[in-house]
């Protein structure tokens, strides 16, 4: 009887949560592209700011400059010319050379946490950007509905049915048949989704049933990242969910997933 109060309680707090950001997201993502490139921009950084914290225990206020001018030009570099990002890259790169090796036992360490962050924060958002600047806002919009889906069913299935751990000790709550649950109603969402958008039935399964095995490996990857620093939560923005990794720790990992579902259906 106890086991079901607490879910209970815990899924409240997350409605309520997903009930206040939620709508705020749809608005930023479809009012004009400055608004989507703003929210993904501040959604970057912040993860950025988690994960360095998570992985070195730091929180400097170089890295906190430093990450924000990677961030400014990892999404201007596509409107500049191919010299201009060189050299702007070059003189990113001599910073953070120049900061790493102030710490000679720290160096590789440094530079390897910072370079990945930026991969993990910065690059593979922007394709979510891309998608939808590119294609469509609605186009972005389906892909993280069933990103969500994905995520939604996955928690509710593997709290009241979840028996079969995937990687106790990595990820206590992650089960086979939350990850069933999860992908199954994924591709039944897709093919509403997809049906009521007049989008292919076929490119529409596809996209349901590729995205929560990824989704998955990018929740683990982060689960991963915590276990290594004995934290639970990457930040404390979203009650019930967590911090910005927390919540967006698949929605990161497949963004260059769905913008090749996104480059396939147009041919």
């Amino acid at each position: 009887m106890r086991k079901a109060v607490v879910p209970q309680v815990d899924l409240r707090t997350r409605t309520v949560t997903i009930a206040i950001f939620l709508p705020l997201f749809l608005v930023l993502v479809l009012v004009s592209r400055i608004t989507l490139v703003g929210l993904f921009a501040v959604l970057s950084f912040l993860a950025f700011q988690e994960y360095w914290k998570i992985a070195t225990g730091e929180k400097k206020l170089f890295v906190v400059l430093l990450s924000g001018i990677v961030l400014f030009w990892t999404y201007a570099s596509p409107w500049v010319t191919r010299n201009l990002q060189l050299l702007g890259w070059y003189g990113i790169a001599l910073f953070l050379a120049g900061w790493a090796v102030q710490d000679a036992k720290k160096c590789l360490e440094r530079m390897g946490f910072f370079l990945f962050g930026n991969l993990y924060c910065f690059v593979l958002p922007l394709f979510w950007v891309r998608i939808g600047l590119e294609f469509s806002p609605w186009l972005l919009l389906f892909f993280a509905l069933l990103v969500w889906i994905n995520d939604t069913c996955a928690y509710l299935f593997g709290t009241w049915w979840g028996n079969h751990k995937i990687a106790p000790s990595l990820s206590p709550g992650k089960s086979w048949e939350g990850f069933l649950g999860g992908a199954g109603s994924t591709v039944l969402g897709s093919v509403l989704v997809g049906f009521l958008g007049r989008l292919p039935l076929p490119w529409s399964c596809l996209c349901g049933a590729v995205i929560p095995p990824v989704a998955l490996l990018g929740d683990m990857f982060e689960s991963a990242l915590k276990r290594r620093s004995s934290v639970k939560d990457s930040g404390e923005l979203f009650p019930g969910h967590g911090g910005i990794l927390d919540r967006f720790d698949a929605f990161f990992a497949v963004g260059p997933l769905v913008y090749l579902l996104a480059l396939f259906r147009r041919g």
